[in-house]
């Protein structure tokens, strides 16, 4: 029988075992290269953007201020992702995604939907001071302790064509203006400013309270939830300050409030340091329930004017009653731009009228007056003239973009005939009031910062289909047998083919 070899192995055993090892190590160095690389992209990745028009690409002017940033800034997005804002919220998150990418070793974007996240809701709004206030879509920006917020009314710019037309009954979302406030914000966080705003006294002015944040009993007519909207919703610190005798209004005023003196009026020597500072590129809110000697200079050198009498609505529609009422119309002004869009009103108590005066806004450079809130055509005043009155004002001449100051560059005024509206007894009564002094002061100490030149808003782009009844008729019997019969005809092809 003749003998057969055994076949040996092509591979000893130590060869096999070299080769399971030579695969195990490539595969190991294969895996350590993809985790360096990936730790790499981490601090070092090429962001960019392809589209020429791209909604979320950031200026130049916003890159330069995240590029220089040293201290962290945590960025909180503090909305409801489905709810009424949920246009701005798509907008807010992917524009703040792109900060965060720009310097993501300083910039830390969080999402918290409040109605999932109760208790982190509940804590953020504890930490901002921000009360039962109904308002709940908010950018907060947080740095060192200091607060910035931006409503979502904020972040819009309106469009009132249609409304006026009458083709619409709601105001259009035209711009997106988040840019513009978050690189403002961060800007302000990041480099803040020894500015402070100041209270007059000394004419039994409505009291703020103690700026050290000692309890002290204010009464109604207190201003302290103002002071409060100062200091935690504007970050900017407040004072107390008399003009009478040789004080003068500090370098560090960034804003100054007169808040409805009741009895004593105005020195000469002090309406001549309150015009010194105005006509410097300083900033007013002036809330005037009675004369107080100021009258004059508003309107001589700036071109509003109170009236003496004081007004109320009679409409049934807006009259509270014990001469309060709400106010039935809200012009367009970046001020009350984010309240018109919601029909949210303000609540007016006995106020007096304020006027532009026409002839003084034709002179070359004179100050753009503006009013921002009025009566129906229902108001009347103690006399019992019957028309439409308005109620508030804003003031602007000389702002100028580009440039840059601590206090600002170009005066901004916003004066209403009433302080009743914005004490503690009724600011926050009503939603308007209250986001009506946020919005105010928020205008009042915005400085043109030159960072922000060339940043605009982004336009809001919807489309619309317009179809005629015919061809609506058509796509509803598209819809309705069209589609249903195509299926019920294929369901039958199949089922003949299968019987054949």
């Amino acid at each position: 029988m003749p003998q057969t070899d055994t076949a040996k192995p092509s591979f000893s055993s130590g060869r096999r075992w070299l080769g399971a090892l030579s695969t195990v190590l490539a595969a190991v160095g294969v895996l350590a290269l993809m985790v360096m690389l990936n730790y790499l992209a981490a601090g070092y990745f090429l962001h960019f953007q392809l589209s020429r028009d791209a909604p979320f690409k950031l200026s130049s002017p916003t890159r330069a201020v995240l590029e220089s940033l040293t201290n962290d800034v945590q960025v909180t997005i503090f909305f409801k992702p489905n709810g009424d804002n949920e246009e701005i919220y798509g907008l807010t998150q992917g524009l703040l995604e792109e900060y965060q990418n720009a310097n993501p070793r300083h910039i830390h974007v969080t999402l918290l939907d409040y109605t999932r996240s109760v208790g982190l809701a509940k804590d953020l709004l504890a930490k901002i001071d921000w009360g039962g206030r109904q308002e709940k879509d908010l950018v907060v920006f947080e740095s060192n302790g200091h607060f910035k917020i931006e409503m979502a009314k904020q972040l819009a710019e309106y469009d009132y064509s249609d409304l006026m037309a009458g083709r619409s009954k709601f105001v259009r979302r035209s711009g997106f203006l988040g840019e513009l406030h978050f690189t403002s914000d961060i800007y302000a966080l990041c480099h803040p400013q020894s500015m402070k705003s100041y209270f007059l006294m000394g004419h039994h002015e409505n009291n703020p309270g103690d700026p050290s944040g000692e309890p002290e009993k204010l009464g109604d007519t207190g201003y302290s939830r103002l002071a409060g909207i100062l200091k935690d919703e504007c970050d900017s610190p407040w004072d107390r300050l008399s003009l009478q005798g040789t004080n003068e209004i500090p370098r560090d005023c960034q804003l100054l409030i007169v808040a409805g003196p009741r009895t004593i009026e105005f020195l000469p020597e002090e309406v001549d340091k309150i015009a010194t500072y105005l006509k410097n590129g300083g900033r007013l809110l002036a809330l005037l329930t009675v004369p107080c000697g100021l009258e004059p200079m508003l309107a001589k050198q700036w071109g509003v004017e109170l009236g003496n009498d004081r007004v109320y609505d009679k409409d049934p529609n807006y009259n509270l009653g014990q001469y309060t009422f709400m106010t039935a119309q809200l012009l367009q002004h970046a001020i009350v731009d984010p309240l018109a869009s919601e029909r949210t009103p303000i609540r007016m108590v006995w106020p007096r009228p304020v006027y532009p005066i026409e002839d003084h806004g034709k002179i070359p450079g004179a100050p753009e007056v503006k009013p921002l809130a009025a009566t129906s055509n229902q108001g009347v005043d103690t006399n019992n003239h019957v028309g439409v009155y308005p109620l508030l004002a804003a003031v602007e001449q000389g702002v100028i973009k580009g440039v840059d100051t601590p206090r600002g560059v170009g005066t901004r005024i916003v004066v209403a005939g009433d302080s009743d509206f914005l004490d503690d007894r009724v600011i926050d009564s009503c939603i308007g009031n209250h986001e009506f002094g946020k919005l105010a002061l928020d205008w009042l100490l915005q400085r043109p910062a030159v960072l922000i030149e060339g940043v605009g808003p982004r336009p809001i782009k919807q489309y619309s289909l317009f179809l005629t009844s015919a061809q609506s008729s058509t796509i509803r019997w598209l819809f309705l047998a069209g589609l249903p019969g195509s299926v019920l005809a294929l369901g039958g092809l199949v089922w003949l083919r299968r019987r054949r």
